[in-house]
């Protein structure tokens, strides 16, 4: 029997290509959208949603899909809000940060996709999405929540890569600009990396990669440096991370990226 011929996919822009399949028709993300909700019904619903969800995400992610994590117990030994920064490469990456948050509260900036889906949007907006929108009236609004979020001691996950590669085991170029919002907080930043391996055990046969979650250490913004240097250093040092990660352990091209001729 032949094997399987690996899926090739061609991208031109590393910074702006996606490939989530998705087909959904965009809501916009208007200055009138509500970031915060201090409505008592609102409330209670939006925790009630998280409590009885994230036991489910966990199984899902640990037992389904089998997911292993490391170095995850860092994250129960900061005090208050962080950020987390991870590379975007699964469904599951909607999951990844509620696993690694515990039972801290988690907002994840999203795609105004996200919050486009008529029957589950508010479910959405329950379980912490923040939608980025493409207008500046409108991103002052997401700064504002942002911050209010953080002072409650939320973390706010973040994927810098912006765009869906599924199972892409390298790290896609980014920019700095997302790092302003831990320099203007003073807030540490923990970078997570999703690798993926050859896989191994009694489903090997059947499964396309073995799934592991990395998990950083800490890093602080530098008071001493500009915004826009402290950015710069937070930016390189998840960059790094990641990069290391995926040069040790992510090694399994379920999907072939080849970048187009000019």
């Amino acid at each position: 029997m032949r094997a399987k011929e690996k899926r090739i996919v061609y991208y031109s822009d590393p910074l702006n290509d996606d490939f989530a399949g998705t087909k959904i028709k965009t809501r916009k993300i208007d200055p009138k959208y509500r970031y915060i909700h201090k409505n008592i019904f609102w409330r209670f619903f939006a925790g009630l949603t998280c409590f009885l969800i994230r036991p489910i995400i966990y199984l899902i992610e640990t037992l389904i899909l089998g997911v292993k994590f490391k170095n995850k117990k860092v994250l129960s030994k900061i005090k208050g809000g962080c950020f987390l920064y991870g590379n975007h490469t699964a469904f599951f990456d909607a999951y990844t940060p509620y696993v690694l948050s515990g039972m801290k509260t988690n907002r994840i900036l999203v795609n105004p996709d996200a919050v486009s889906i008529k029957g589950i949007r508010v479910l959405v907006q329950w379980f912490g999405a923040l939608p980025v929108p493409d207008d500046l009236a409108t991103m002052r609004n997401m700064v504002k929540a942002i911050d209010y979020y953080h002072q409650k001691g939320n973390n706010i996950t973040i994927y810098p890569e912006a765009h869906i590669w599924p199972y892409y085991t390298g790290v896609r170029p980014f920019k700095d600009t997302s790092f302003y919002y831990p320099v203007k907080l003073s807030a540490p930043v923990v970078a997570f990396f999703t690798a993926y391996s050859k896989p191994t055990g009694l489903f090997k046969k059947i499964k396309k990669a073995n799934v592991t979650v990395y998990v950083s250490e800490p890093f602080y913004p530098d008071s001493t440096k500009t915004i826009k240097e402290a950015q710069k250093i937070l930016r390189d040092q998840v960059y790094d991370f990641m990069y290391e990660m995926s040069e040790k352990y992510s090694n399994n091209d379920v999907i072939e990226y080849r970048q187009k001729s000019a």
